[in-house]
């Protein structure tokens, strides 16, 4: 492919990317341009910081917005312990420092310091950014991807339909008629499945669910609050809220402790994750389980998997969710 771009031989190619003497100036050089505009790293490029790092390292990139965010701190946990079984390394980064670079330029240095392949956690799906790992040789693994990927592009979440549908008819199921969903990032696949599947509970039980109306902003504490806030300071007041995340369900919690709203006996509210805000939250918080931490042990498995060549059954993976109830739900 370089030496096609080039229009060189396989041989003055090979003494370019290994060194080697016997090759113009001006060939030399239209055959480097070649290599940065095709993203190519060769074998040997890899072989060799691979022996120098003298282990497996993968690069896990992360949105340092969701640094606060008990979910992340769950997935590294299932991460690490995947990683030590494994004897890789992570190299944690920030996606901002990543979309600051061409994908070109940036898969080469990752391929060219030994990295053995990507975990992109809840980012934009970027297909140049696949390809140019592609091209160097390193596979990617996404999860919970903000947008949709290629069906070809490895994925790992888990059943938030079905996790936002048992939600919403527990809340059903208690009498509740008046049900608020509270989302997260906009255009967030994740938290579009979340909101359909807490829609499709309301539809099925004839009651109004008008998801253009949902918030949405992150699932944060603090957007939790603001929204909650808004939606509890009206007359005709939902009885329960059903947040995108346990951040967000927080936020509600304490919205309505502000305005003197007593949970649950006056407002129910269920959360998403199951992680350790649900269990310290006042009171503990009904909420949706995802395996967090198998997510993670599962994308770092999946990556190596994928490095060392191995053929997946699916390109696809969802963990299964289950509703876990606790104090903050009861009949209106």
């Amino acid at each position: 492919m370089v030496a096609k771009e080039a229009g060189v031989s396989i041989a003055t190619v090979s003494k370019v990317v290994n060194g080697r003497t016997g090759v113009g100036p001006q060939t030399r050089a239209r055959v480097e341009a070649a290599i940065n505009d095709l993203g190519y790293v060769s074998l040997g490029e890899r072989q060799s910081s691979l022996h120098t790092s003298r282990e497996m390292s993968v690069e896990l990139v992360v949105d340092p917005r969701d640094v606060s965010n008990p979910y992340l701190a769950t997935f590294l946990g299932g991460a690490m312990n995947a990683a030590t079984d494994l004897q890789v390394a992570l190299v944690l980064r920030s996606v901002d420092a990543m979309v600051e670079q061409k994908p070109v330029l940036w898969a080469q240095d990752l391929a060219r310091s030994g990295r053995t392949g990507v975990i992109e956690v809840t980012s934009a799906y970027s297909l140049q950014r696949e390809l140019a790992l592609k091209t160097v040789g390193l596979p990617m693994v996404l999860v919970d991807p903000i947008d949709l990927p290629r069906t070809a592009t490895y994925s790992i979440g888990a059943t938030n339909w079905d996790g936002a549908y048992a939600a919403a008819q527990h809340l059903i199921g208690l009498g509740h008629r008046a049900i608020r969903y509270i989302g997260g990032p906009p255009g967030a696949r994740c938290d579009t499945v979340r909101a359909h599947g807490w829609a499709a509970a309301m539809t099925e039980a004839g009651l109004v669910a008008n998801l253009a109306e949902v918030p949405r902003h992150s699932y944060t504490f603090a957007h939790g609050l603001q929204a909650a806030t808004e939606l509890l300071s009206v007359p005709d007041r939902p009885t329960a809220i059903f947040a995108g995340s346990d951040a967000s369900a927080a936020g509600v919690l304490e919205a309505a402790r502000r305005l003197g709203i007593e949970v649950p006996h006056e407002l129910s509210v269920v959360g998403f994750d199951d992680t350790l805000l649900s269990h310290m939250s006042a009171p503990p918080l009904t909420t949706v389980h995802q395996p967090i931490a198998d997510i993670g042990h599962t994308a770092v498995t999946t990556v190596i998997r994928l490095a060392r060549g191995e053929a997946l059954a699916t390109k696809r993976v969802e963990l299964s969710t289950h509703l876990v109830i606790r104090a903050s739900t009861a009949t209106p």
